[in-house]
């Protein structure tokens, strides 16, 4: 990822993290692809919950209950002990209201749950409770993909992404579980502008201003100020900075190109840009 020619060149975290957001939306689009646009997008969403070492899991969960599914369910009520109960954390609900809900019934594989996952707010059963209020919110409005689309389509401001997770009607809430600020951005960073840019090249059929959504959601990108540090980041910066100067970090572009020159440190070394997938 244009690496320097010596062993205190400055790294060039812009070209990492762009490239970063094209292999993310490039993994986006072959889920468009081999599962629809409203389930590629509820796989990437689900699989950003918790914490990495739980993303399979999630993910899992999400293909046991697929949007197709989740989505007939009309409240928070009806969809959390579905959820809770395929991902083994609760009883198998009493009734199902649904035919398509039925198919779920009989004695489906349990995923693999990774501990310690922290703070119980941290916890699976935690971001399923936050999840399942807002699936209703989305399928109303026309499902998952399309309330990514006019996310991006009608934010001003980079910040303005997370209320798509932090809705005010659940923040003001006075007991329903919601997706945490600091985890809505890393959604907004790793899944929403990735997956907007792949549905806007994958599925034009959906859009009528593909191009003018691809750059909006690449801007959004390139704005999105840094996420919270943790400890892969902190890390990174340790790692490289042995062998390369690590310029200062402002935005959340930056640091996904921390990290995934740190990955690729540890796969092959640091070595030039690979292209990216075609027509993403």
């Amino acid at each position: 990822l244009n690496a320097p020619s010596g062993p205190l060149g400055t790294l060039d975290l812009k070209a990492a993290g762009l490239e970063r957001f094209h292999a993310q939306a490039a993994g986006i689009a072959l889920d468009i692809e081999s599962f629809g646009a409203d389930q590629a997008v509820w796989l990437g969403i689900m699989g950003a919950l918790g914490y990495p070492r739980n993303k399979r899991a999630f993910r899992k969960l999400a293909t046991r209950v697929p949007w197709s599914v989740a989505a007939t369910c009309e409240s928070s009520h009806e969809l959390e002990p579905l959820l809770m109960w395929t991902a083994g954390f609760g009883a198998r609900p009493d009734a199902v209201a649904a035919p398509a809900r039925a198919a779920l019934f009989g004695n489906p594989p349990k995923p693999d749950w990774v501990r310690p996952w922290g703070r119980p707010a941290n916890s699976p059963v935690a971001r399923i409770g936050a999840i399942s209020a807002l699936v209703p919110i989305w399928a109303v409005g026309g499902g998952i993909a399309k309330a990514c689309t006019q996310c991006v389509a009608g934010a001003d401001r980079p910040i303005d992404l997370s209320a798509m997770f932090r809705p005010v009607e659940l923040v003001n809430g006075p007991a329903t579980a919601v997706v945490g600020s600091t985890r809505a951005a890393e959604i907004v960073v790793n899944v929403l502008l990735p997956a907007v840019f792949a549905l806007a090249t994958r599925r034009p059929d959906m859009l009528s201003n593909g191009v003018a959504l691809k750059n909006r959601a690449l801007t959004l990108y390139n704005a999105h100020p840094r996420l919270a540090e943790n400890s892969l980041t902190k890390e990174a910066k340790v790692a490289l900075g042995v062998d390369y100067t690590v310029p200062e970090i402002t935005s959340a572009r930056d640091q996904q190109g921390l990290v995934a020159l740190y990955r690729q440190m540890f796969r092959r070394g640091i070595r030039p840009r690979q292209t990216r997938l075609p027509g993403v």
